[in-house]
């Protein structure tokens, strides 16, 4: 039994405590900063032993105690730009070796071919195929599918019931709705957007948003800010 802390507090993050308890696992402490620094955990992070892990309003204290407790470590932010950044400061950081480690639900596929990067997560019933490679702070979520030799770039985000089909890639940031596809060998360039549903059959340029079957440019983004 491993025991985690979870950085977020948020949806995404009582998705990710269900993931653990399903595992086996605890829920050891909670961080972010909606929570009151010694406050009770909400209803929804409680341990299947009826403990709730302890709560911290300032993620520097809660990695303080992941250290001091060897708890494992998942980033619960669906913003893919803040995840990245998050994950980018552990990776770079050597006293978290060994503890951001891919989070993969007990009802989840993983070929033992795959690759999974650090801080990666897998949620329930997802499926990663053979030779397919997960980057880093990868969220593939509920039912997503990630087929044979799939490429995901790092902070990627599979929403639910998305499917990547054989040899797709998308790149660094990328949100792919939920139920959207993107079809075999096709390519998505870095912080695009494809909606919920769409279709990628052809090659989808990065820092914009596509809509529709196929999918079509809606229009360019800003910036990485989702």
């Amino acid at each position: 039994m491993r025991s985690w802390l979870i950085l977020g507090a948020s949806g995404h993050a009582r998705s990710l405590a269900s993931v653990i308890r399903g595992r086996g696992d605890r829920i050891a402490a909670v961080g972010d900063r909606a929570l009151s620094a010694g406050s009770t955990a909400p209803e929804a992070f409680r341990n299947p032993d009826g403990t709730l892990p302890a709560v911290f309003d300032d993620d520097a204290r809660a990695l303080d105690f992941a250290l001091g407790e060897s708890l494992s470590v998942t980033i619960a932010v669906g913003a893919n730009a803040v995840r990245a950044r998050i994950a980018a400061a552990l990776a770079a950081d050597q006293r978290f070796t060994g503890l951001t480690d891919a989070l993969v639900a007990g009802s989840a596929t993983v070929d033992a071919t795959a690759v999974l990067g650090p801080l990666a997560q897998v949620c329930e019933h997802a499926h990663i195929g053979p030779l397919a490679t997960v980057g880093q702070a990868v969220i593939v979520n509920t039912g997503a599918i990630v087929e044979h030799d799939c490429q995901v770039g790092p902070a990627a985000h599979l929403a639910p019931g998305s499917v990547l089909l054989g040899a797709a890639s998308v790149g660094e940031g990328v949100f792919v709705g939920s139920g959207a596809r993107v079809l075999p060998g096709i390519g998505v360039g870095d912080h695009a957007i494809l909606g919920a549903g769409a279709v990628a059959a052809r090659h989808l340029d990065g820092m914009a948003t596509y809509v529709g079957v196929p999918a079509r440019r809606l229009n360019p983004t800003k910036g990485p800010a989702h």
